[in-house]
């Protein structure tokens, strides 16, 4: 029994965000019929975020169990038995799974379905009885009882069939495999994980999960030939990733310096690319890079006392505008 496929997608059959997973699972049909999954649903730190359960049903299903040992067995092949699972989300799942992107390099979601699968699966197995006529043996047929007298009966004999059956069993009609036990219950764990990529969450995901709608901005990033000054924007996007406001911030700053020393040597101070074009775009941007560096300092005016926080927005504007 494994996995074979799986789709997550936003659940919008509910008034709580969620996302749902149309899996296919392969089993043995006939020798085992699965009758409910659940389960939870982690991140990739290990953390569960919410519990796994099977979508209410939307039509009739039918699971047939069977037994081996006649020109059947080779029916008793692969099956996919498919659902759809449901994992509802709560805020504080909602905001770990984010802070989980944030961290990631390229801004995916990656979860792990842990599922538990509950079967009935059958031991039976058919004995090769066959009829005998009782002359054909040298037996008189005499009266028998069967809810009525009567004379019209068959001899039973056992046939073992080695094309059917590995080995002799018992003579029962049926039997589980030699004793009296028919059907067992069994529970598979089974695990899978699923990445779901930054663009399709973003897109696709977040407005139905009611964590907002988002701008993509693509930004070129050339042949990146100053290497230092982009050794600077990946570790502040490092910081970002582990919400260390202040490291984005101070590393933000130090590309604006590193820039603004390259463009004076390479045009010159009176410059038109200098002055104006560049000037233009470092504005007061060293002004705003230093902002969550100073803090204690804006603490000091009584003004801004109660208002004086750097937050997730900041970060983004700075890391953007870098």
């Amino acid at each position: 029994m494994e996995i074979k496929k799986i789709e997550p997608k936003p659940y919008e059959n509910s008034i709580f965000p969620g996302i749902s997973f149309d899996i296919e699972i392969s089993y043995t049909k006939y020798t085992e019929a699965i009758v409910g999954i659940n389960g939870w649903l982690k991140t990739d730190d290990g953390k569960i975020v919410a519990e796994i359960k099977e979508e209410g049903m939307r039509q009739e299903r039918h699971s047939e169990i069977g037994a081996r040992g006649s020109g059947f067995d080779k029916q008793f092949k692969e099956g996919i038995y498919k659902t759809t699972l449901v994992a509802l989300l709560d805020k504080k799942a909602l905001n770990h799974i984010e802070k989980r992107r944030m961290e990631d390099r390229k801004g995916d979601v990656n979860l792990t379905l842990n599922l538990n699968v509950k079967t009935v699966n059958s031991r039976t197995v058919i004995s090769h009885i066959h009829e005998i006529k009782p002359e054909d043996i040298g037996l008189k047929r005499i009266e028998i009882y069967a809810g009525r007298k009567t004379t019209d009966w068959y001899v039973l004999a056992y046939a073992y069939s080695p094309e059917y059956s590995s080995g002799h069993t018992n003579k029962w009609l049926l039997s589980g495999n030699g004793n009296p036990i028919f059907l067992a219950i069994s529970e598979h764990p089974l695990k899978k994980g699923i990445r779901i990529p930054s663009t399709d969450w973003i897109h696709d995901y977040a407005p139905k999960l009611e964590l907002g709608e988002y701008f993509i901005v693509e930004i070129p990033k050339g042949k990146e030939i100053i290497e230092k000054a982009w050794s600077y924007v990946e570790k502040a996007e490092e910081c970002f990733r582990r919400w260390d406001t202040k490291g984005v911030y101070a590393n933000c700053r130090e590309v604006g310096y590193l820039l603004e020393r390259v463009v004076k040597e390479k045009f010159g101070k009176d410059s038109f690319n200098y002055k104006e074009r560049w000037g233009r775009a470092y504005g007061r941007f060293e002004h705003l890079a230093s902002l969550d560096l100073h803090l204690e300092q804006l603490k000091q005016k009584q003004q801004y006392v109660s208002e004086i926080k750097i937050g997730k927005d900041d970060a983004e504007h700075i890391l953007i505008a870098t």
